[in-house]
């Protein structure tokens, strides 16, 4: 019987607060246009048919093209100075960058990080001109793009461009899908928060229209933000099962503490989350079964963003820990890697996944409409 020996690997040193600040930035930026995106492509009701919270987040598209553009173009040059290992200022200078969009593939890989990384430019200009398009005509389908661009502009740097194997394909498509779902959870969060919360101080925010436009997008968020968490927690368990080996690395090493803050406020989120999806969406949905606009108005217009909000704020914390979550718990504590996907790991996934399906699906079981609960709901917002 022989047992495999592996020394512990030091964990690598924490991010600086420009780096933080930089990568959190950038997350931030592309889940602000997947939200603008989104809510422009289906959460509001459209312009056309007399939606008006559609047209105030359409106008969003600007400054969301603006930060995204910066964000991104920060995020570039950080990657420029820690790939040619220079200051983030000597990144700037033409010789740097020219030599990091030049140079070769590494081990794996049939091309360089610099052609990733120009890539990665192309969608996110794609991405800037969407938004752009967005603000100035409002259709779905420029909405529709934007939230495509996002998602690729986030998801090249985890596709494998090499030899294609199942481990590798697996891993890209778990990551993007986790990077993807991230973004619409988050990005619809923080531009709803901020549209609604804006909107609460706008002189015809009275009016039924707007109190009918915020029911039916809180209640279609409701949907997206409940398949977006499955898309999450099965990607996520996937992605935390090959870096961390045992409940016990959360605590013990540097890699598990951040991955343990991260999940602390995702948790939080989901007590938010299921007290929208069994208090305040019942609400909505008897308010309008009555016909009650003024309980409408006090739930969908007046409490439900100050909720959302709460969200947001611990939405931008999740992705102010991610630049923190380098290296591995595994090998921080000594631990071989994880094994190699096979049969047993794909099947342990379709269980978790048959799972969680289950718990979101009972997680919707609500009362009736017009059911004591409800009415009470309305009442108390």
């Amino acid at each position: 019987m022989s047992s495999v020996s592996v020394l512990a690997v030091a964990a690598p040193p924490a991010p600086g607060v420009g780096r933080v600040v930089v990568e959190a930035g950038y997350y931030v930026g592309l889940a602000v246009a997947v939200g603008v995106g989104s809510t422009v492509a289906w959460l509001a009701p459209a312009e056309s048919t007399g939606g008006v919270v559609a047209g105030r987040v359409r106008r969003l598209g600007v400054p969301a093209a603006i930060l995204v553009a910066v964000t991104t173009l920060l995020e570039f040059f950080s990657e420029v100075a820690r790939a040619e290992k220079t200051g983030f200022r000597a990144a700037f200078g033409r010789a740097v960058v020219e030599r990091y969009l030049h140079a070769p593939a590494t081990r794996g890989s049939s091309v360089g990080a610099g052609a990733v990384a120009s890539t990665q430019l192309g969608a996110c200009l794609a991405l800037v001109l969407a938004l752009l398009a967005t603000a100035v005509w409002g259709a779905r389908a420029w909405g529709w793009a934007v939230v495509l661009f996002g998602i690729v502009t986030v998801g090249v740097p985890a596709v494998t461009f090499g030899p294609v194997h199942t481990a590798s394909t697996v891993r890209a498509v778990l990551t993007v899908a986790h990077l993807a779902g991230a973004l619409v959870w988050a990005g619809g969060l923080l531009v709803l928060a901020f549209a609604g919360l804006m909107g609460r101080f706008g002189a015809g925010d009275s009016s039924g229209r707007v109190a009918e436009d915020w029911g039916r997008i809180w209640v279609r968020f409701g949907s997206v933000a409940l398949g977006v968490v499955g898309v999450l927690v099965v990607s996520g368990s996937w992605l935390a099962w090959t870096h961390v080996g045992t409940p016990a690395q959360l605590f013990t090493t540097p890699y598990g503490r951040y991955l343990a803050i991260k999940l602390a406020l995702v948790v939080v989120m989901l007590g938010a989350g299921g007290y929208n999806a069994r208090v305040l969406l019942p609400g909505i949905e008897a308010a309008r079964a009555s016909g009650d606009q003024a309980g409408l108005f006090r739930v969908a217009v007046r409490h439900f963003p100050k909720v959302v909000a709460v969200e947001a704020v611990l939405a931008v914390g999740v992705l102010f820990v991610v630049p923190f979550l380098a290296g591995s718990a595994r090998s921080e504590a000594g631990w071989p890697a994880a094994r190699s996907f096979d049969l047993t790991v794909f099947g342990t996934g379709v269980v978790l996944a048959v799972i969680v399906a289950g718990v979101l699906w009972a997680g919707t079981r609500t009362g009736p409409r017009g059911s004591a609960d409800a009415r009470e709901a309305v009442r108390a917002a």
